[in-house]
């Protein structure tokens, strides 16, 4: 769904990402993960509204739990 750490680094920290499972019509959510070990999440459709902030440990966690890897 989202990049992974193995990926290149550069794709991953500093820029957002939106799921390839992305709604044609935009509805989806982004990732921001950066180098200062924060995460942040976002409404693609209104990207300047509210954000949440996660560490990128929490985010981690998040992820493989909703996946059921935990």
């Amino acid at each position: 769904m989202f990049a992974t750490h193995t990926e290149n680094s550069q794709d991953f920290f500093g820029r957002w990402r939106k799921s390839p499972y992305s709604y044609d019509i935009g509805t989806c959510c982004e990732v921001l993960n950066l180098t200062t070990g924060e995460s942040f999440f976002r409404d693609s459709v209104h990207p300047d509204d509210a954000r949440l902030r996660f560490e990128n440990r929490e985010w981690m966690t998040f992820l493989a739990v909703s996946k059921g890897s935990c």
